[in-house]
């Protein structure tokens, strides 16, 4: 073969190369996107599991179906390699955006209702610590600081089993400190009401609400009742 000829076949070659080398590129990128997505399904299957154990709430159940749905499509793309059917960059790309899509989707909603709970729970205390604040009565700083804990996990939801744990701690401390304010039941309700001005006289005939009174009688001072 002469040198002209020699030169032919190489440059046949060289396409096969190219495709050969950009192939290869392909699958490197498409490991890492899946080294990546491992992670993030890693990552959410610690958090629901941990707050799992310490609630039973619908946002949960929402970022574990979608840890289930991705790992289907994850196990479809699998099964295609194990079969030996072959690389195909874009079915991998494919199947990568729909199981980022479900992680995605997981995480976002367990960081939503994960906010969602903090602020009903923050929401339904504040009133309390408010009007135990108004009263001056004694511990009610310690309901206030109880509350600006659990406030402070808002935008940090447990991670782990031990978070989740000590989230748990944090939140009980919420209804001991109003225990101990006396504020719980029918005296909380009349407490919250009279501080605002929406209390009724019918109130005073209540048990609990004149119980608390005649423990704290500086209370009256700032009561609000309509009649």
């Amino acid at each position: 073969m002469n040198k002209i000829a020699e030169l032919v076949e190489r440059m046949k070659a060289i396409p096969d190369k190219e495709t050969r080398a950009a192939q290869l590129e392909g699958m490197k990128a498409v490991r890492d996107k899946v080294r990546a997505a491992a992670d993030a399904a890693d990552r959410l299957r610690v958090r629901t599991v941990a707050l799992a154990a310490i609630m039973d709430v619908d946002f949960v159940d929402k970022g574990t179906l979608s840890l289930t749905q991705a790992s289907q499509s994850a196990t479809t793309l699998k099964k295609r390699y194990d079969q030996g059917l072959g690389f195909d960059l874009k079915r991998a790309d494919a199947a990568l955006i729909q199981i980022n899509e479900r992680l995605d989707q997981g995480s976002s909603a367990v960081d939503k209702g994960w906010r969602a709970l903090i602020d009903d729970q923050v929401r339904r205390f504040k009133p309390l610590a408010e009007a135990a604040e108004r009263a001056m009565l004694p511990g009610a700083s310690s309901l206030r600081n109880a509350i600006g804990v659990v406030e402070g996990w808002r935008d940090r939801p447990p991670v782990n089993r031990q978070a989740a744990h000590l989230y748990s701690e944090h939140a009980a401390q919420m209804p001991a400190s109003i225990a101990k304010l006396g504020l719980e039941g029918r005296a909380g309700k009349f407490m919250v009401d009279a501080s605002n001005g929406r209390a009724k006289a019918r109130d005073l005939q209540d048990a609990d609400v004149l119980a608390f009174l005649e423990a704290y009688p500086a209370v009256w001072a700032m009561l609000k009742v309509s009649l």
